[in-house]
Formats: C-alpha cells, sequence, structure tokens
C-alpha cells in the first residue's frame, strides 16, 4: 500500500505533466495560428541635421539627428490573440556610409503595449482613434508629431556620407506561453533623405 505522502506525489507529478503537455500544444498551436499584420504607415514630418553634444560626461560636439514623425497602422489582430501577454514597438532607422559601406541599424523611439493597456490606447499615442461605432480602437497604433525618444548620432560623427534612410516600425510579441515572435509593423513609403547640416 502506498503512503498518503507517496499518492500525493503521484498525483501533483501527473498534473504537471499533463499541464506541461497542455503548454507545449498551446505553445505549438499559437505559434502555427500566428496572424498576419497590414503593414501600416511611417510619415518623418520634419527631419534636420544639426551640431550638438550627448548628455553625457565628456562628449565632444558631432552632428545628431533629430526628426518628428506620424506613425498608422493596426495590431488588432495580435492583441485580440488569447495568447499575447504584450507587444514591444520600435521605430529604427536603417542606412549605409557611402564612403566606408557601413550599415548601421538605431533605435529611434520605441513603446510597450501591456495587455492591461489594450482598452487604453493612449498607453501607445497621445490621441485615440475612434471605430466606426464610436468606441475606442483597441490595437490602432495612431502617434502623431512625436519626437525621437534617443539620440541618433552615426558612429562617425557626422552624416554627409548617408544619402538616405529607411524608417521601419517594428513590433516583438511576447506570449503568455511560447516563444517571441517578431515582425514589420509599418514602413515609410520610401527612403528618407537625410538633410544637410544646418550651420549656425
Amino acid at each position: 500500500m502506498y503512503s498518503t505522502l507517496q499518492r500525493l506525489n503521484h498525483i501533483s507529478s501527473l498534473a504537471t505533466t499533463y499541464v506541461m503537455i497542455l503548454l507545449g500544444f498551446i505553445s505549438i498551436a499559437s505559434f502555427l495560428s500566428l496572424p498576419s499584420v497590414d503593414v501600416g504607415n511611417v510619415e518623418v514630418k520634419d527631419l534636420i541635421i544639426q551640431k550638438g553634444r550627448l548628455r553625457r560626461w565628456g562628449a565632444r560636439q558631432e552632428e545628431l539627428a533629430s526628426l518628428k514623425f506620424d506613425i498608422r497602422t493596426d495590431l488588432n489582430p495580435l492583441l485580440n490573440s488569447y495568447n499575447t501577454k504584450q507587444l514591444f514597438v520600435y521605430l529604427t532607422a536603417s542606412y549605409e556610409e557611402q564612403s566606408t559601406g557601413n550599415s548601421h541599424e538605431v533605435v529611434l523611439w520605441d513603446r510597450i503595449i501591456e495587455r492591461a493597456d489594450l482598452k487604453d490606447i493612449r498607453a501607445v499615442g497621445n490621441k485615440v482613434p475612434k471605430t466606426k461605432s464610436g468606441r475606442k480602437g483597441r490595437g490602432n497604433v495612431r502617434v502623431e508629431e512625436v519626437k525621437n525618444k534617443y539620440q541618433w548620432r552615426n558612429p562617425s560623427g557626422t552624416f554627409k556620407d548617408i544619402e538616405y534612410a529607411n524608417m521601419t516600425l517594428h513590433y516583438s510579441l511576447m506570449p503568455y506561453v511560447g516563444v517571441l515572435s517578431s515582425g514589420v509593423a509599418a514602413t515609410a513609403n520610401g527612403p528618407v533623405t537625410i538633410p544637410p547640416l544646418i550651420k549656425r
């Protein structure tokens, strides 16, 4: 005869095994049924290059880029998934230096959308878009007149060898169970021309 402790140990082991199998099925099903996202639009309204210093001790003067942009994209297919815990969206600029051929990709702006914030799109942008029924949109990312959150600098200290940059809004989906997945949420209509340095 088994003791009470042995019986409890057997039941807990069996329950743990079944739970792990169930979580495995949920992870596989979520990954295989991951919805697609219609690529939205990133519009750069104001891009300027000027001399400045980074906010750190001993930083030398160099060329820094600043910009304003709008974002329009719909992430409802991802946010409506039962296995979505949170989304991480970030805007990048990718470009290449003509003189060296080196390619760079920098993050200019980012936001985290948690599951608890789905009813309040202001967790993403400053304005709340309305659906046709007049209610607040859940996954409509609508950001207007936003400045870059992080300083944009080139490792060489100048942007004179860079003609254009490609702006892309990426997303990373963190599920409750399973592997992380990522994709493109929005892009600019074309390469963004890098303007000359503003001399003062």
